[in-house]
């Protein structure tokens, strides 16, 4: 999906706050929900089949059954849960969207149209069966879902989202990673002797097979970062306490060039999102969107149908690059 970053504690492009993407101002808020009837259960089913399929292609059907806390919720409950609640959402962005005028425009719809017959070709009778849906379902659902982020890019074109280079800098470091303080003292001298081999020690003496890493500002320990950051290309840093850890890291790449206008593009979407989500947050208290759990709670995973499709959202990516 493309309205956020990715969720930290699973890997799924169904998010709530995936959804909140951009900011706009002077949306008009209403004292009660206009539109709340939730989606039919066959354009439902395009959403839970997607990311069924998805996650056993990775985990098989065991994921399933997985308990999330002590109450007993299984992975199971928990999927379709955030199913549901992005759902609620996209609603709840499609009908700002409309509030404020904003519609998908002829070449859009044309484009919607193409893809919607492209997606529909390429399911099997198991997945139609399985979904229970005709081209109609999957055209209003790519109709929202387009929406719903031309709401987010049309709400922040305007606004002064750019990140700095100095904000994105992404370096590349090799690291030793030990346990103890005495091991890390004696590694640290032998990456300070004449001609010594960084790689070949990390290589002996690392606990963590992967030497080789890319790190960028607010993405680990900042005692680690700020040791990092302070090399230059070729210099070994000093023993870095983290934790139970100790790391000694070599810079190999003070600004690699690429990894860094990547990180700037994400970067991008999170501020994105930090400014949508405090007007939808707002917004969405006041127009409350709420799909009840009646046919949610009819809804499961388990069973051999032979559904198999996880496209919906790649393709949707492939027709909308820009």
């Amino acid at each position: 999906m493309k309205f956020g970053k990715r969720w930290k504690t699973v890997v799924l492009p169904l998010t709530a706050a995936a959804l909140l993407l951009g900011g706009c101002k002077g949306i008009p808020l209403m004292s009660e929900a206009k539109e709340s009837k939730q989606y039919t259960e066959p354009q439902t089913m395009i959403f839970v089949a997607t990311e069924r399929n998805r996650y056993e292609s990775i985990y098989t059907d065991q994921i399933w059954g997985v308990k999330m806390d002590d109450s007993g919720t299984t992975f199971e409950n928990y999927l379709l849960d955030q199913i549901k609640s992005f759902l609620e959402e996209m609603r709840t962005v499609t009908m700002m969207a409309r509030e404020q005028d904003i519609s998908l425009d002829a070449a859009e719809k044309e484009k919607v149209n193409r893809l919607t017959e492209d997606y529909y070709k390429k399911l099997s009778r198991e997945d139609i069966e399985y979904m229970g849906i005709d081209k109609d379902d999957v055209r209003i659902m790519y109709q929202e879902y387009c929406l719903a982020n031309k709401m987010v890019t049309e709400t922040t074109k305007d606004m002064d989202l750019e990140v700095s280079d100095s904000e994105a800098k992404v370096m590349v470091l090799q690291q030793i990673e030990v346990w103890n303080k005495e091991t890390a003292d004696l590694v640290w001298q032998k990456t300070q002797e004449e001609g010594a081999d960084f790689a070949a020690i990390a290589a002996e003496y690392s606990l963590n097979p992967d030497l080789e890493r890319k790190l960028g500002r607010g993405e680990d320990d900042k005692a680690l970062e700020d040791a990092a950051f302070a090399l230059t290309e070729g210099e070994v840093s000093s023993v870095i306490e983290v934790g139970p850890a100790y790391y000694i890291v070599k810079c190999l790449n003070e600004y690699d060039m690429d990894a860094t206008q990547e990180r700037k593009k994400v970067l991008e979407i999170e501020k994105k999102d930090q400014i949508f989500r405090q007007i939808y947050n707002e917004y969405a208290q006041k127009n409350p969107v709420d799909f009840g759990d009646e046919m949610w709670e009819e809804l499961k995973f388990s069973g051999d149908d032979g559904c198999t499709t996880t496209n919906f959202f790649e393709m949707y990516h492939e027709y909308f690059k820009n």
